[in-house]
């Protein structure tokens, strides 16, 4: 009985009753396909406690210490997310209470954006919010904090948005990955015909003993 290879892909199991090349080059496609999924998956945004996430402000404005956490630190067309932290100014105390809100004005060209930045109660520490910046250029990020026994004031600092660049890693995977399908295509295509010719061939070899 030929032998049963059991190789793990992705959670599932392919089961190779014999070695053939077809399911060699299907079996490296998927692995290639799966190693694109996780790249691309990797990619996705992160988490405030594991993301790539940089102070761009920390100062006392009003009646708080106002810090600013901004991702991504270079930020490109797309979503921009703030995290805000505030404390009384004169206990040092977090303020879980507060109302935030980020305004994001271009100095040229778009839209003002604006979005509140709401903390939960898992972490009352955080408050995020998230902003759509839809062009390049210098923006004006104002953030408006108000409580009602702390009052209102606003940090104001600057953010730089660049244009997305062309391309990317997973841009990149992608192009190999269609590259090896490709290719793995034309092989499976070229193995079929030969293994049709050499069928055909032994036909005409056993109609030819046949007739004689």
């Amino acid at each position: 009985m030929p032998r049963i290879l059991l190789i793990p892909l992705a959670g599932w199991h392919i089961h190779f009753l014999k070695a053939s090349p077809i399911r060699a080059v299907i079996l490296v496609a998927l692995v290639s396909s799966a190693f694109f999924a996780t790249q691309t998956a990797s990619a996705q945004p992160l988490t405030l406690t594991s993301g790539p996430y940089v102070i761009v402000a920390d100062e006392n404005v009003g009646n708080y210490r106002v810090i600013v956490h901004q991702s991504p630190e270079r930020v490109i067309i797309g979503t921009l997310t703030y995290a805000v932290q505030v404390y009384d100014r004169e206990t040092g105390v977090n303020v879980p209470d507060a109302i935030i809100k980020v305004y994001a004005t271009p100095s040229e060209h778009g839209e003002r954006q604006v979005a509140p930045a709401l903390n939960s109660p898992a972490d009352r520490e955080y408050y995020v919010g998230r902003l759509e910046m839809e062009e390049k250029g210098v923006w004006a990020i104002d953030v408006v904090v108000d409580h009602s026994e702390l009052g209102e004031s606003t940090l104001t600092l600057a953010t730089e948005v660049f244009e997305r660049a062309r391309g990317g890693s997973n841009l990149v995977l992608g192009t190999i990955l269609w590259v090896f399908v490709s290719i793995a295509f034309v092989g499976v295509t070229i193995y079929l015909v030969r293994k049709s010719r050499r069928a055909k061939i032994q036909l005409g070899i056993v109609e030819g003993d046949r007739a004689q």
